[in-house]
């Protein structure tokens, strides 16, 4: 024979306590696991996802230069890929860009003026290819040190998409 406190539990009521079916708080807490078990769920689904869309960017190239206190100007190949979008990441110590030239295999090119300083490690925003996706085969590009330092060696990776 079971116990009066095996089968009933006393619960909170206000100013009061009530018995209730120890059945229930087992039920309540297999509830509360599953909506944490979800919340979990949703939010590893939501990462993922948003990964994903990060990885859209592709990479078509890099050049690593040293530079001094003055600007320069470098190039580079790219594999070849269409695209609509290019970006770029700087790797090492801070470089700004002064200019970069796009150049795709129809022989056209364009020129990106006046682009934003790039933080080390950090995408830049997109820039937009006029005339829609096209090929690209290279990259020219001006650079000069973007922080106070006189020299320092840097990657330029170039991405598309």
């Amino acid at each position: 024979m079971r116990r009066l406190h095996e089968v009933f539990e006393y619960q909170p009521f206000g100013c009061l306590d009530i018995l209730v079916p120890a059945e229930n708080q087992a039920k309540e807490q297999l509830v509360r696991n599953f909506k944490g078990t979800f919340v979990i769920l949703v939010i590893a689904v939501l990462l993922v996802a948003g990964s994903a869309v990060a990885s859209d960017w592709q990479k078509l190239g890099k050049k690593t230069v040293v530079f001094g206190n003055s600007e320069d100007t470098s190039s580079f190949s790219t594999k070849g890929a269409a695209v609509s979008q290019v970006a770029f990441k700087i790797s090492g110590d801070w470089l700004r860009l002064t200019e970069v030239t796009l150049n795709f295999d129809d022989g056209s090119s364009q020129t990106i003026e006046n682009l934003k300083s790039v933080r080390p490690e950090i995408v830049s925003d997109g820039n937009v290819i006029d005339g829609g996706p096209k090929t690209l085969t290279s990259i020219d590009f001006s650079f000069q040190a973007g922080s106070s330092s006189k020299q320092g060696r840097a990657t330029v990776i170039a991405l598309g998409q």
